[in-house]
């Protein structure tokens, strides 16, 4: 389903993804549907790049559910940090099962393990789902040490990054600090970016 926004959205971070080699996302919570199908629209579009996708909101198997076969993605992993602290045990070709979201430097490693495998002359990109979500399973200054070691090994190994904080309220100060990290921030609004 495409509409305005959506690919308004897929527009907008394709080209600062392009322009930037790091870009932060602010979006409500009800817009997080519609950031999803934009994402993976960017992914269709560059089908021999390497994309890393850290999910520490919803389970593996609800992008499953919301994109279908994943085959037609074969360019993009997922490392997936909720299904086993939910409970979830299962093994798929394109994820990673992280035991918990407060496993950070895992999450790090697994990341980088993944980026190697890109193919010469690829571009990488590394999606991380979200700093919103990772601050409510671990201490804040925690996810600010990982962020920080995430953002520069990713700008020294030339990885572009995507990362997300979903709205809900009044942004955290620690949230806020972070996203201001990146290189380009792209807020969207209920219906308009």
């Amino acid at each position: 389903m495409s509409t305005t926004l959506i690919d308004g959205l897929k527009e907008r971070i394709s080209s600062s993804i392009a322009m930037y080699e790091s870009v932060g996302i602010v979006l409500p919570g009800t817009n997080y549907p519609d950031l999803l199908q934009a994402l993976f629209g960017c992914v269709k579009e560059k089908p021999n790049d390497r994309w890393v996708y850290i999910t520490a909101t919803r389970p593996f198997d609800n992008f499953m559910r919301l994109f279908g076969d994943m085959s037609k993605y074969p360019n993009v992993t997922f490392i997936d940090c909720i299904s086993r602290s939910s409970g979830i045990v299962r093994t798929d070709e394109q994820c990673i099962y992280i035991e918990s979201p407060t496993m950070l430097e895992k999450i790090t490693m697994e990341a980088g393990n993944l980026l190697t495998q890109t193919p010469e002359g690829a571009e990488k990109y590394l999606i991380l789902d979200s700093l919103t979500t990772l601050m409510i399973y671990n201490d804040p200054t925690l996810v600010t040490e990982f962020f920080y070691q995430l953002l520069n090994k990713a700008r020294s190994e030339d990885v572009h990054t995507i990362s997300l904080v979903v709205e809900e309220g009044e942004l955290d100060k620690y949230i806020n600090k972070l996203i201001y990290l990146n290189d380009k921030i792209i807020k969207v609004r209920d219906s308009f970016i």
